[in-house]
């Protein structure tokens, strides 16, 4: 039986895979690491229902500082959902806020940018952990009566399956990013799909997903409104 040639886009997966593994680049996946407080927290803020979400050391982990000074940047995704509390709950409202985070080994500072196009750097982690909770803000509060409740949903990825071809040209030494369109969006089948992600098991990139929930509140304070 004759063997079946890799489509193109997978021995480009394939070559990083086999590279990758031959210099040692990855090593074993990382587990979230026990962190002083929560990755992710929601607080109510006055009486109008809104929330305050707070970002935690979430750039302190190993897998994360590991994958930075190796000059991958991090992404940062937090969804924060309203949901009305009722027998059957109803979502009310969905924010999306996302930011990346990369090391600038030349100048020794960590570049902060947000999806509503702040550009910052900080010095330490730490201060970039704080740059990310100063700028994240949740537009989100209720408009009508009843009892509500926020939920929230922290990633953190060293980089998403549609990143690989960044990774595939940093590995060649090509630091010069991908021309945004080019290509026609990559490996779409079923089959490239799941090398992806195997790829990314098998290189070790870290990845750390955290859900929290706010206490329920009524709106307005003095509502009786049971839904």
């Amino acid at each position: 039986m004759r063997d079946l040639p890799l489509p193109p886009e997978l021995r480009g997966l394939a070559a990083i895979l086999l590279a990758a593994l031959a210099t040692g680049l990855f090593g074993p996946l990382q587990s979230q690491a026990l962190l002083a407080q929560d990755p992710l927290t929601l607080r109510l803020a006055g009486e109008g229902g809104e929330v305050r979400a707070t970002l935690g050391p979430v750039l302190q982990t190993r897998g994360i500082q590991s994958s930075l000074q190796r000059g991958l940047p991090i992404r940062i995704l937090v969804v924060t959902e309203l949901w009305r509390d009722r027998l059957v709950d109803a979502q009310e409202g969905r924010h999306e806020w996302r930011a990346s985070v990369r090391f600038d080994p030349l100048e020794r500072v960590y570049l902060v940018e947000t999806g509503e196009g702040g550009v910052f750097s900080a010095g330490t982690p730490t201060e970039a952990s704080q740059i990310l909770s100063e700028e994240l803000r949740v537009p989100l509060r209720p408009r009508r009566e009843g009892r509500f409740y926020y939920l929230g949903r922290l990633e953190v990825e060293t980089l998403s399956l549609s990143d690989l071809e960044e990774l595939r040209r940093w590995l060649q030494g090509d630091l010069a990013p991908a021309v945004e369109g080019e290509g026609g969006g990559g490996v779409r089948s079923a089959i490239g799909r799941g090398f992806q992600r195997a790829l990314v098991r098998i290189l070790g990139l870290p990845a750390e997903r955290y859900q929290t929930r706010s206490p329920a509140f009524r709106y307005p304070p003095d509502s009786q409104e049971e839904g």
